[in-house]
């Protein structure tokens, strides 16, 4: 089966290119800039695909029997634009589409549920990937403000959320990719704990041997740090629905899809912090 990966250079397009490769699957990895991308897997192909260029998408799609899609959140009109691409996949049979915990409570503006709904509606074989937030968000959006500053403030107080890794989200996507047995499903993807945003920054503090602290603030207040940064409303608005559902408990409960997809556990956030210790260390003093 030739397999789409739609934003492959992405959080978690990269670990489903890697997973599928794995297994011995035939990849098109697609990015904006394929050929700016990191080295890929033996026997994966680069191809160019563009959201905001739909002159991309057929040569992109050619032959593609199962897509892998990361949605245009960045696109202006980005809701309509997964019902359009699905529209002009001819060759393919199987979608899996990554999703969020939650998207179903979510303003208009996350858009999410606008591909769900795509995908559903689609007449092709689906299933919808709901993970929770990422480790990784610790080590990408997180980072400048722990590594430079030592805190990180987000407005989702003090609740729990069960963490998960990109590379767990990645081999169940490849399963659900190239396995029969996941159509129709809904898979709610967590890590092994849930743990408020303090205890999982006290982690990073502990591997890597820095204080760093976890100050929760109030949803005006990230708002209004995210306009003077220059943040869409857009964005605002569906970052506020994003904190809203941790804030009110829907991001703390553990699933065991990752051990009954894949046959292991999922990855620990303690395994991240130790794999990953030097990002969080105080780049002033790198070198002392």
């Amino acid at each position: 089966m030739a397999i789409l990966v739609i934003g492959a250079t992405g959080k978690t397009g990269r670990p489903v290119v890697d997973a599928l490769a794995a297994r011995g699957a035939k990849v098109a990895a697609a990015s904006r800039n394929p050929e700016a991308g990191r080295e890929l897997p033996d026997g994966v192909t680069p191809v160019r695909f563009d959201w905001a260029d739909r002159t991309t998408w057929t040569s992109a799609l050619e032959g593609a029997e199962a897509l892998y899609i990361v949605g245009p959140y960045a696109h202006p009109t980005g809701e309509r634009l997964v019902a359009d691409l699905l529209a002009e996949a001819h060759d393919t049979h199987r979608v899996v589409l990554l999703s969020v915990i939650g998207a179903e409570l979510l303003p208009v503006e996350a858009m999410m549920a606008h591909w769900e709904r795509a995908v559903r509606a689609s007449g092709k074989e689906w299933t919808i990937l709901h993970p929770n937030w990422f480790f990784q968000n610790f080590g990408t959006g997180f980072l400048p403000s722990l590594r430079d500053r030592g805190v990180l403030q987000l407005p989702a107080g003090d609740a729990p959320v069960s963490f998960v890794d990109t590379r767990d989200i990645g081999e169940v996507a490849a399963a659900a990719l190239t396995e029969d047995g996941y159509a129709g499903q809904v898979l709610t993807i967590t890590g092994p704990d849930s743990l408020s945003h303090g205890e999982a920054v006290a982690m990073l503090s502990e591997a890597s041997g820095r204080p760093l602290a976890y100050k929760p603030v109030e949803p005006e207040q990230a708002e209004a740090n995210s306009r003077a940064a220059g943040v869409s409303e857009r964005t605002i608005i569906a970052q506020r629905g994003l904190f809203q559902v941790i804030r009110d408990g829907g991001n703390a409960p553990v699933t065991d899809v990752v051990q009954r997809v894949t046959g292991h556990a999922p990855r620990s956030f303690a395994q991240y912090a130790a794999e990953h210790a030097d990002l969080w260390r105080d780049a002033t003093n790198s070198t002392n």
